[in-house]
């Protein structure tokens, strides 16, 4: 059995290792055509929030010195449901350049709420609608960041 100040520490520590990768990452983004936010902004303030936060966790953890708390790690239904959730995570790194983040967002967040609640299918539609129409608007049009628009996209005419 293990213990939450444990799990906070090491989540803490792996989000922090996670947040510098994306660090690095966005400084090895090129710049190509100058736009009014460089593509390296919004991963490189994503990264360095997560190396903060993951970091303030572990500290935060490591310096507690109340009664712990002993937890269960997940058991096999439990282990089930974060191997489909990085399975779906995963799809959605690979669909994005060919389907675009609008109709991969939508397809993502669909899939996820579908499959934590079954019962809230209609839900799980309009909030993954909600999500990808809000992801174009954003992060398409007005912030005119180079995410993929997708072919379906580009053919009737929305490409940012």
């Amino acid at each position: 059995m293990k213990t939450i100040r444990q799990a906070d520490i090491w989540v803490g520590c792996f989000l922090a290792i996670v947040g510098l990768l994306i660090v690095y990452a966005a400084s090895n983004i090129r710049i190509g055509v100058e736009r009014a936010l460089s593509p390296r902004f919004f991963p490189s303030v994503l990264g360095w929030t997560i190396l903060l936060c993951g970091a303030g966790l572990a500290l935060k953890s490591w310096r507690l010195t109340v009664e712990d708390i002993k937890i269960q790690w997940p058991d096999r239904q439990g282990f089930r449901a974060i191997m489909v959730c990085l399975l779906l995570l995963a799809a959605y790194i690979v669909l994005m350049k060919p389907l675009g983040l609008p109709i991969v967002t939508f397809l993502y967040v669909t899939a996820n709420i579908w499959f934590l609640k079954p019962e809230k299918w209609g839900v799980a539609v309009l909030c993954g609608i909600a999500v990808g129409v809000i992801s174009y608007v954003v992060f398409i049009h007005y912030l005119q960041l180079s995410f993929p628009v997708g072919f379906l996209l580009e053919q009737l005419g929305l490409e940012g």
